[in-house]
């Protein structure tokens, strides 16, 4: 059975999501999934005031974020292909530099160079900004392959793929799938992320941005005290 809960922007829905997590047996869910709806909203404040780290876990939210989409999102004038550069270079200098951890990569060199050449990110704004209305358009871009990732019971990348849909009013709205779900250390930060990376496909294809539906297959939190100290707040 999938348990679904909604909420009006990413902190509401991370909110009501883990007090459902933390009333479950052992604090897991399978097929958990989120509605959020108006994911775009985001208020920098969020980042000291949530941060795991402020109740003695070890993730620190801003980075999650990051490590998905950048918050600080294009410079002025700065074209699509120099912002892919710019930021998979800072990602890279931080993991160098050992101040990320992320031994598969990151969401975001995923999403714009696969394989070292495959942009998908592009690719989906290309799509939408190009064709004419295909609001049955579905518009997918994975985050794992069988030939880099193997098997495991736990460990990133666990978000799957994200899928864009098109609707007839010019709406597009953003799905993602987890295999494993750490509600303290990174669900809000993935909204977050996700948000972010919707609203800059929305912008760059001259689309209006909706909901994100994040589909958890396995939420869970290891640290229910801590959680419940986070949400709290």
């Amino acid at each position: 059975m999938s348990e679904v809960v909604k909420g009006t922007d990413v902190v509401d829905a991370w909110k009501k999501a883990s007090k459902s997590l933390l009333k479950a047996k052992e604090h897991r869910v399978r097929n958990l999934i989120v509605e959020i709806d108006n994911p775009t909203t985001f208020s920098r404040a969020w980042l000291k005031k949530f941060d795991p780290k402020s109740v003695g876990s070890t993730d620190r939210l801003s980075v999650v974020v990051k490590v998905l989409f950048p918050y600080t999102g294009k410079k002025e004038n700065e074209t699509r292909e120099h912002f892919y550069a710019r930021w998979n270079g800072s990602l890279e200098t931080n993991k160098k530099m050992k101040k990320l951890n992320a031994p598969w990569g990151t969401y975001f060199g995923r999403l714009t160079r696969f394989g070292n050449d495959k942009n998908q990110l592009e690719s989906i704004i290309r799509a939408l900004s190009d064709w004419r209305m295909k609001p049955e358009a579905a518009l997918v871009a994975h985050t794992s392959s069988p030939a880099l990732d193997t098997i495991k019971p736990i460990g990133s990348p666990c978000l799957q793929y994200i899928e864009i849909l098109w609707s007839r009013d010019d709406v597009i709205d953003l799905t993602a799938v987890y295999r494993n779900h750490d509600f303290l250390k990174k669900a809000l930060g993935n909204y977050i992320g996700l948000g972010q990376l919707l609203g800059f496909i929305a912008n760059e294809s001259g689309k209006t941005p909706g909901r994100v539906v994040c589909h958890s297959v396995r939420a869970y939190s290891d640290e229910p005290n801590r959680l419940r100290a986070l949400i709290a707040k």
